[in-house]
């Protein structure tokens, strides 16, 4: 091989060596230069790398979103239809009570004080599994006598204390009380603030029986911040079947209407408690609910 062959030899080979590393030089930068300037659709942008936290996060989402159509499905299957029963002046015999007892759904059944069987009635009402509440007795403006351990007009705000006291050591197992006649007092704010405050203190609920339209437990309630419960309807006013199912139909169309209904009837009222006994499987089967007092202050005020 003479000179001029081999310098052209060598100048072939170098030319290739070189072409060879622009060659690996662009497939290396070409990629690259590509994935940074291609534009992104929003499709492409939207999606995310799939991470376990996305995941987390995702089924987070859907359980959520679950729930609240859940929630929103059964608020439209089932209406809140709640009926709180009270009978009240249990204490003075067992039999009268004794219906009440058998009763097979929830009740309040609420005990006058001072009477020959109030203790032994609270306990009955308490291990039949009913509540027990202090029926206590109040001085009504007509007058009539409202019974032993009563609140009277002219009591200062510690005589009110001291014979509410009494009363609630006296009945076991209360969780509330209501009251028992009481329209003189009821409308007098000063006497039903002290009566309030100490209901509060021993932590129990009230009940206002309403026996006056001048009532001012629910506005002397809300100054003192404390929540309370209203009666309804009064079920045994007349104590024969037709005007008793008159006033459960009423206290029906009120739970309807409002999702509950807070409905006082009395142990002396034989009819009341065969009425009631009747009609319980058919108010189950219509979607009403009996409850306690106490949950009806916990939960649907």
């Amino acid at each position: 091989m003479n000179k001029k062959e081999y310098k052209l030899k060598l100048f072939v080979s170098s030319l290739l060596i070189i072409i060879s590393l622009l060659v690996i030089i662009l497939l290396i930068v070409l990629p690259e230069e590509r994935q940074e300037s291609s534009p992104l659709t929003e499709d492409t942008a939207a999606v995310k790398p799939v991470t376990e936290e996305n995941i987390n996060k995702t089924s987070e989402k859907i359980i959520t979103d679950k729930q609240k159509s859940t929630v929103i499905t059964d608020n439209r299957i089932e209406k809140k239809k709640k009926l709180y029963f009270i009978i009240d002046d249990a204490g003075y015999n067992i039999d009268k009570l004794t219906p009440f007892l058998n009763f097979p759904g929830s009740l309040t059944i609420a005990v006058l004080p001072g009477l020959p069987h109030s203790e032994e009635s609270a306990r009955l009402i308490n291990s039949s599994g009913k509540q027990v509440f202090l029926h206590q007795p109040m001085e009504a403006v007509g007058k009539n006598n409202p019974g032993p351990g009563a609140i009277m007009l002219g009591m200062d705000k510690n005589e009110i204390r001291m014979t509410l006291k009494k009363n609630i050591e006296s009945t076991p197992f209360i969780k509330g009380l209501n009251n028992h006649m009481g329209s003189a007092i009821t409308s007098n704010p000063e006497m039903m603030e002290a009566i309030l405050k100490t209901a509060s203190d021993n932590k129990l609920i009230f009940t206002d029986s309403l026996t006056t339209g001048s009532s001012s437990c629910k506005e002397v309630a809300e100054k003192l911040g404390i929540t309370i419960a209203q009666r309804d309807i009064f079920l045994d006013n007349v104590d024969n079947r037709e005007a008793i199912m008159e006033s459960i139909n009423s206290g029906l169309n009120i739970a309807e209407n409002k999702g509950y209904a807070v409905m006082i009837g009395h142990v002396w009222s034989s009819e009341l408690a065969n009425t009631m006994m009747e009609i319980y499987p058919n108010l189950i089967e219509e979607g009403f609910t009996l409850e306690e007092m106490s949950e009806l202050l916990l939960g649907d005020m």
